[in-house]
């Protein structure tokens, strides 16, 4: 008895499996008249949001001024109705940060994320309690810090420059479609830094890579 053989142009699993390219952020679609397309930034920064939020309504915030803005990521309450809050900065109402100092960020108590978008300016932003989404888009360059028990998972395309330091304690996820990218992590102690140049058809962090720097941050 013959093994049954396979159609021409179907991957094994049927025609609406997916493959994968081998370089990071390639897709390919398997199924008829799908055709090989790049994963974009907005790709993943939306895969990791359905991911951490579970398809909850987003609560967009688009603050006028700085002070609104720094009050804003302060969430440790969260949105009513089971919402999530989205922080849209730019150049205009990015809160200040002194020297030495950073703008703090702090996710809800009860594990749902907050969301911070820059588009421009360059807010010292970190991480202190919670977990924070961040999609890194400023071209001035952007500044997250990650404090103890603390989570951030940042989204930025592959020519943002991303700076992170993170505390022991403390976890970074730096999610982009390319490897070659300007993503520089600073730990601290047991601070784990993830790399994920994931696509758009899974959710795993396949090559996580683990950072051991006990050096003093430049």
């Amino acid at each position: 008895m013959s093994a049954a053989r396979q159609p021409a142009g179907i991957p094994s699993g049927g025609q609406f499996a997916a493959t994968t390219h081998a370089e990071p952020g390639i897709v390919l679609g398997a199924g008829y008249g799908q055709v090989a397309r790049f994963v974009t930034t907005r790709d993943l920064f939306e895969r990791e949001v359905a991911a951490a939020t579970g398809g909850a309504e987003q609560d967009h915030k688009h603050p006028e001024r700085k002070a609104e803005a720094k009050r804003l990521l302060v969430n440790t309450r969260g949105e009513r109705d089971g919402k999530v809050r989205h922080i849209h900065l730019d150049s205009s109402n990015s809160p200040d940060a002194k020297i030495g100092e950073h703008v703090q960020v702090v996710g809800p108590k009860d594990g749902r994320p907050i969301i911070v978008s820059i588009s421009s300016g360059l807010p010292r932003l970190k991480v202190t309690s919670g977990t924070a989404i961040i999609r890194a888009d400023s071209r001035w360059g952007n500044s997250v810090s990650v404090g103890p028990g603390a989570e951030a998972i940042i989204i930025a395309d592959a020519d943002s420059k991303v700076t992170t330091e993170v505390d022991p304690g403390g976890k970074a996820t730096f999610v982009c479609a390319s490897a070659n990218n300007r993503f520089h992590a600073y730990p601290r102690g047991d601070a784990i830094v993830d790399l994920s140049h994931g696509t758009d058809t899974d959710r795993i962090r396949y090559v996580p890579h683990r950072y051991d720097f006990t050096g003093a941050t430049s």
